[in-house]
C-alpha cells in the first residue's frame, strides 16, 4: 500500500493522541524527522524533530498537532479510524499485526486474539470467545466495507452479559480497522493490511480442531438451515446443540417471535453428518408436520402457535 508523507504524519498524530505509551516514546520525534526527510516542512515540525528525547508527552502532542495545522492536515478523530477532508482521505496506516489462536481451557475452548504480540482478550473483558460464537454459522471476523460490531472477548466468568469487549470492524481501501467499545483493551484502535488480515481470518475460520461431534452437527445445521423457509412460517432458528439435560438427544431451538413462543425439536444423537442431515430434512418440512414442543416467552400466558401441528405439545404447565 503506497502512502504519502502527509498520511504517515497523520497516522503518527492519530496514535500519539490516544496512546500515552506511544506518545511517551521517541516515535513522535522520529515521525517528525522522517516527515522532514520526506519533504514536509513547517516550524512546528522542525521544532518537534529537534526536540530532546527526554521531552514530555504533553508538549510533544501539542507540537505534532501544531505541525498538522501548519501543513493543513486534519486533526485525527479519536472516534474513527479515518476521515475525508476536502476530497482527501486520511486514515490510520496498516502497521499492526494480528494473530488468532484457539486454545483449550478447563472451562472450554476460546479464541485468543494477539495484536502486536499483546493478547487483547485478557487485556479487555478477560476471556476469549468460544469459537462457535465467532465462526458459526459464518465467520464474524470477516471484514466488509459495511462496519460491524463484533464481541471479541467476554468476562472471565464466561458470560458476555457480565462483561465484554466489542470491536468495530471496517474495511477501507486495503486496510482493516478495529476500533474498540466497552471493555477496551487498548487506548487506541488498530489497523491491519487487508490481505494479511483476510489470510489470518480465513485460516482460523477453517480450524475445526475445537469441534466435538455434537459441535460439528450444530455447525452443519446452523450453516445449512433454510432461514427464508423458516421465516415464511414465522420462525427463526436460535441455536442447535446437544441437550445438556439429556446428552443422548440433540436439541434445536426456534423462536416464533411475533407470537412470543419458543419451539423445540429433539433428535436422537447420531454420527454428526447423519444427524445434521436428519435435522435439516425436518426443518425443510412444513412446521405443521413436525413433532415439536413449545412454550410461551411470557409467564402465565396460554398460547398455541399458529403454525403448530397436531403432534405439537406444550411444555408450559399453564399451556
Amino acid at each position: 500500500m503506497e502512502t504519502s508523507a502527509r498520511h504517515r504524519l497523520y497516522d503518527a498524530a492519530a496514535r500519539c493522541s490516544v496512546d500515552p505509551h506511544w506518545a511517551d516514546s521517541d516515535r513522535p520525534i522520529e515521525a517528525a524527522t522522517q516527515a522532514l526527510v520526506d519533504g514536509l516542512d513547517s516550524p512546528a515540525l522542525r521544532e518537534l524533530a529537534g526536540a530532546p528525547r527526554s521531552s514530555r508527552s504533553g508538549p510533544i502532542r501539542r507540537q505534532l498537532l501544531d505541525a498538522l495545522d501548519e501543513l493543513a492536515i486534519p486533526h485525527p478523530d479519536p472516534t474513527s479510524p479515518g476521515q475525508r477532508v476536502s476530497g482527501t482521505s486520511y486514515a490510520r496506516l496498516p502497521t499492526d499485526r494480528l494473530r488468532l489462536h484457539i486454545t483449550a481451557r478447563t472451562e472450554g475452548f476460546e479464541v485468543l486474539i494477539h495484536v502486536n504480540g499483546l493478547e487483547i482478550t485478557e487485556a479487555g473483558a478477560g476471556r476469549g470467545m468460544h469459537p462457535f460464537n465467532l465462526f458459526v454459522p459464518a465467520n464474524r471476523l470477516v471484514a466488509t466495507t459495511e462496519p460491524q460490531r463484533v464481541i471479541v472477548a467476554r468476562c472471565s466468568c464466561g458470560e458476555t452479559g457480565c462483561g465484554s469487549t466489542e470491536a468495530r470492524i471496517t474495511r477501507d481501501d486495503g486496510v482493516v480497522h478495529w476500533d474498540w467499545s466497552v471493555g477496551v483493551p487498548l487506548g487506541h484502535g488498530v489497523s491491519f493490511d487487508a490481505a494479511a488480515y483476510d489470510a489470518e481470518v480465513e485460516r482460523i475460520g477453517a480450524d475445526r480442531s475445537w469441534q466435538r461431534p455434537a459441535d460439528t452437527a450444530s455447525r452443519l445445521v446452523l450453516e445449512g438451515a433454510d432461514r427464508n423457509h423458516l421465516a415464511a412460517a414465522g420462525l427463526t432458528i436460535n441455536w442447535a446443540a446437544q441437550d445438556h439435560r439429556d446428552p443422548q438427544r440433540f436439541l434445536v431451538a426456534l423462536d416464533a417471535r411475533a407470537e412470543l413462543v419458543q419451539v423445540f425439536l429433539r433428535f436422537p444423537m447420531n454420527e454428526p453428518e447423519r444427524l445434521a442431515a436428519e435435522v435439516l430434512r425436518t426443518l425443510r418440512q412444513p412446521p405443521g408436520k413436525w413433532r415439536a414442543t413449545f412454550h410461551s416467552m411470557v409467564v402465565g400466558r396460554r398460547v398455541r402457535p399458529s403454525m403448530a401441528g397436531r403432534r405439537w405439545r406444550s411444555e408450559d404447565p399453564w399451556g
